[in-house]
């Protein structure tokens, strides 16, 4: 009987040794996020690359079954996912996985209408892995909170018409655009494709390069020469002459222009009709 109590003693000894040695030699996988970038970039929508190092400390290959994530913008919930993808990573190796995330702005504002006059918004990106195999047991967090800028289409419109020459044949013209820029960032406009119309009556169209700087919080000014050729493009409309006369005109700006900001390129798509007043 005493045999019988010593030999059941020493076995769960054995397996007590055994399980804290297979402890000792059998470890998780460690994951960081090494870095994030923003991938893409517009006044929709920007997106966020999550680069993850994960790094397998044991001496033999593991697998992971897949991962979860949620996706927080000050502090509440945006997005979140359940990936069923297997990543296989050598013993004592590493794998980099990427997790793209795309926050749409308008979404955001419906979600959370308060983060619209946000200058920049506040994420958290936490999740695990789930290993398989032996490491079934464990999860492996991850953890990372950052900032975004917050992205809001800048404020065109025209500041006044001048009249620099008017003639029998034609006239020659500067029209003033004011660019109010609500961003915290700065940008320069660096193109700008255009169509005019005065009065509804297409008058200039044409490109022109590296106009202004604008600042964070600030505006910037663009002077766009024209020239109108009344036995050209006016035709009939040589009454154009008759109506710059007047204190206002009614102009239509159509186009777009090319934005070079901190975080990439921006093209800025324009649409718009004011009366602008005739400077003499």
């Amino acid at each position: 009987m005493i045999r019988r109590s010593m030999t059941a003693l020493l076995l769960l000894l054995v397996l007590f040794l055994g399980c804290a040695t297979l402890q000792q030699l059998v470890m998780p996988p460690d994951v960081k996020i090494e870095n994030v970038n923003i991938a893409g970039f517009s006044f929709q929508d920007i997106t966020l690359d999550f680069t993850l190092l994960v790094n397998n400390p044991n001496a033999f290959g593991v697998s992971l079954a897949g991962y979860n994530y949620s996706f927080a913008v000050e502090g509440k919930e945006f997005l979140s996912a359940d990936e069923k993808k297997q990543i296989d990573i050598t013993a004592a190796g590493n794998s980099t996985l990427h997790i793209p995330i795309t926050l749409n702005f308008q979404q955001l504002y419906q979600l959370m209408k308060q983060t619209e006059n946000l200058d920049t918004l506040n994420y958290q990106l936490a999740g695990a892995f789930q290993p398989a195999g032996l490491l079934s047991g464990f999860t492996v967090p991850f953890n990372r909170k950052g900032s975004l800028p917050n992205v809001r289409i800048p404020d065109i419109s025209f500041s006044g018409l001048t009249v620099n020459k008017i003639g029998f044949t034609g006239v020659d013209l500067n029209i003033g655009i004011k660019v109010n820029n609500k961003n915290a960032f700065g940008f320069n406009i660096g193109k700008l494709n255009y169509n005019i119309a005065l009065a509804g009556n297409a008058v200039a169209k044409g490109t022109s390069q590296k106009l202004a700087a604008v600042p964070a919080k600030g505006s910037g000014d663009i002077s766009l020469p024209i020239s109108i050729n009344f036995a050209g493009a006016l035709g009939s409309l040589s009454s154009l002459r008759t109506l710059l006369e007047g204190e206002k005109v009614s102009c239509t700006l159509i186009g777009d222009t090319e934005l070079e900001t901190p975080f990439g390129g921006l093209v800025l798509p324009f649409n718009t009709t004011q009366n602008i007043p005739i400077i003499k």
